[in-house]
């Protein structure tokens, strides 16, 4: 491990660095750029500008593989330019995410309230192979980790007048579809976790998925971009660590099979296409997959940086039938499976039994 002893430096003295390691930093106010982005923050977007270490060079950590110099020819405005594009890509995710949060406490309130108003108390109501496995804190078992959870959150959920009501009338015990506007969404999607098999199927399939525990992996993606858009971290070429497993394409409608089993599992374009399929399961009112491919358009040109080769993007994307404008009453008519003895069947190859949850 290496003492840090770089010094501070002012803003005018930080362009100056960049200048002296390549970057054109001449066509831009940069000092008024680093006082509002920060020079650290920033970097994150002119590091791909930067070169690439030697082969066989000494590395100074596990990820260190450029050089503090830049290539040349790259600009600060191209940087500004990417940064302002990321930004723009984190609120329209946010939006997204926020259609598939609101449509999931729905979900999980209706289902698990039909078999028991408080299922989220009682671990009858829910699978006990998933109870039972043992706590993330290695103190007791999920359930015991999600009760726990719970509890911290209604506490805070205290200050809130709509639940301060319900404490003063009904003793603070909150059942599923009044608890569920209490939950974050990790703590949303663990209870989804938690929930017996056919529950979880029921909530998937009213959103064209047939596998509920699926579904669940996926929302432990997108629980990590939401993650990264609510702290407003770079998001457009970041690998994420939940990654999109491979799955069979029968268990979803023709429009995302293309993500099934194609490479870069961690790239943020598969997020991308869950949230573009299933946001409009939810509210068919939505524009997000059109306007998320506008958005995509907006990309900036920048030498050596694309969609495809940083973001995951199959070349031919843009013709998906994902990313096409689809007549609302097509998505209204798909959810009409959505409890019943004869769920729908994309394919003839849907197994019957899907494999153990990865961890």
């Amino acid at each position: 491990m290496t003492l840090y002893t770089s010094p501070h430096l002012t803003f005018d003295q930080q362009i100056a660095l960049m200048q002296a390691r390549g970057l054109d930093c001449s066509s831009c106010d940069g000092e008024g750029a680093l006082s509002r982005i920060g020079y650290y923050r920033l970097s994150t977007y002119t590091h791909p500008f930067r070169e690439l270490l030697p082969q066989g060079a000494p590395k100074e950590s596990p990820v260190h593989y450029r050089t503090a110099t830049f290539r040349p020819g790259y600009k600060l405005t191209e940087a500004l330019a990417l940064y302002d594009f990321d930004h723009d890509l984190r609120t329209l995710c946010a939006q997204g995410l926020k259609i598939i949060e609101v449509g999931l406490r729905v979900r999980v309130g209706y289902v698990l309230g039909e078999r028991d108003p408080f299922g989220h108390l009682n671990r009858d109501s829910l699978d006990e192979e998933q109870c039972k496995k043992p706590a993330h804190d290695e103190r007791g078992d999920s359930f015991d980790y999600w009760s726990r959870r719970y509890r911290e959150l209604q506490q805070k959920a205290k200050t809130d007048d709509f639940f301060r009501h319900y404490m003063s009338k009904y003793g603070g015990r909150f059942p599923i579809w009044v608890a569920v506007e209490a939950l974050d969404f990790g703590a949303l999607n663990r209870l989804y976790g938690l929930m017996e098999r056919s529950d979880q199927n029921d909530v998937a399939r009213h959103w064209n998925v047939q596998e509920g525990r699926r579904l669940h992996r996926w929302l432990l993606t997108l629980g990590n971009v939401r993650n990264h858009c609510a702290h407003h971290a770079r998001l457009w070429n970041r690998n994420i660590t939940q990654e999109i497993g491979v799955f069979n394409p029968a268990i979803v409608k023709p429009e995302l099979a293309h993500i099934a089993s194609q490479g870069h599992r961690k790239k943020l374009y598969l997020s991308l296409a869950i949230i573009a399929y299933i946001a409009p399961q939810i509210d068919p009112r939505t524009d997000w997959p059109q306007a998320l491919k506008a958005k995509m358009e907006q990309f900036p040109r920048i030498r050596g940086l694309s969609p495809e080769r940083d973001m995951g993007f199959p070349s031919n994307w843009r013709d998906e039938a994902l990313w096409q404008p689809r007549p609302a009453e097509d998505l209204l008519s798909g959810q009409k499976y959505a409890r019943g003895p004869q769920p729908v069947i994309f394919a003839q190859s849907l197994p019957t039994e899907e494999a153990p949850e990865s961890r």
